[in-house]
């Protein structure tokens, strides 16, 4: 039987309130240790909610309480860097929500960290774990779309759910707007999808008025000849959010939300798409349940993870487009 991990979470917001916390108290062998945040008060209330004994203003005051084994950290963006590396300082591999800090240099530091600790450092790109996402990646690695000519990805909010206030509307705290918010989790599945190509040049508009953007598009080159494109919001008018992933390939393309695979066989169009039982809204809650389960074999030493240098290479796209919103003109990366 597997043994019971003890997670600690840090940040008591809306990540933690809506998704981890309902899965960590559904999953079997997984103890929550204690909640951390500074406002202690807030912690509490969650705390109680969800049936956790400890909260504390900091991971140093937790340890105190009660041991844990690794670590959900999901508070602000600007905090990530100091809230993984003391999970590390006490021995605990560490799950961080995307993205995994706002600059690449920063990236960098924690991934070395966590390698010269020999722990985990997983970031929650839960979009990996989608069964329709995951069927695209493997369509596109078995060559059923032949050569990948363009790969598009969109995340496109309601207005009505813009956040209009908090740390996601200070660029000092959030590193960004819509295009660190959505963006980052956008961009990533796309170059994922392709094994993470060498991006070799990209073009970035960033849309809204305020201390942040609320829209952005980006156009990227990347080695190979495949091109790219990002077009994310927090301000689109429809009645619903509108999530897709679109492959383009010289033998087949690809359609996610809903899910179709096209392959050219001898005898024509082939239509290979595997058969989904759940409706758009499971795919999304099973895809934070399948990463905690991944997540919980690497901190057990039953699948080792490796170092997700990949994240560095993202945070670099992601300012390289900053850079060619702010300056106007391409960027060679």
């Amino acid at each position: 039987m597997p043994r019971t991990v003890n997670v600690a979470v840090v940040g008591a917001g809306g990540a933690a309130q809506v998704v981890h916390l309902p899965i960590l108290k559904r999953l079997r062998e997984v103890n929550i240790a204690g909640l951390v945040d500074s406002d202690v008060s807030k912690a509490r209330t969650i705390a109680d909610r969800f049936e956790v004994d400890f909260v504390a203003p900091t991971l140093d005051d937790l340890a105190d309480k009660a041991p844990f084994d690794a670590v959900l950290v999901c508070s602000p963006t600007s905090e990530h860097e100091s809230g993984v590396l003391s999970a590390l300082s006490h021995g605990a591999h560490v799950m961080c929500e995307r993205p995994l800090v706002g600059d690449s240099g920063a990236a960098r530091r924690l991934i070395d960290a966590a390698s010269e600790a020999g722990l985990e450092l997983m970031v929650a790109n839960n979009l990996r774990y989608r069964f329709d996402l995951r069927a695209i990646k493997h369509f596109v690695a078995n060559g059923e779309a032949g050569e990948v000519h363009h790969i598009r990805s969109n995340w496109l909010n309601r207005r009505s759910r813009r956040p209009r206030r908090g740390w996601r509307r200070d660029p000092s705290r959030a590193g960004g707007g819509a295009l660190m918010d959505l963006g980052a989790q956008a961009l990533d599945v796309l170059l994922w999808i392709l094994d993470y190509p060498v991006v070799e040049r990209l073009c970035a508009r960033l849309h809204g008025e305020g201390d942040v953007e609320t829209s952005a598009v980006v156009h990227l080159a990347m080695a190979g000849g495949a091109s790219a494109s990002v077009e994310v919001t927090w301000e689109l008018i429809d009645e619903r959010d509108r999530h897709s992933v679109v492959v383009l390939g010289d033998r087949g393309s690809a359609y996610s939300y809903p899910l179709q695979l096209l392959t050219e066989t001898e005898s024509g169009v082939m239509d290979v798409t595997p058969p989904i039982d759940r409706p758009p809204a499971e795919l999304y809650t099973d895809s934070y349940r399948q990463e905690w389960g991944d997540f919980l074999r690497h901190v057990r030493g039953e699948k080792p993870y490796g170092a997700q240098e990949d994240q560095v290479r993202l945070i670099e796209v992601l300012e390289a487009c900053y850079q060619s919103a702010r300056e106007g003109h391409e960027v060679i990366l």
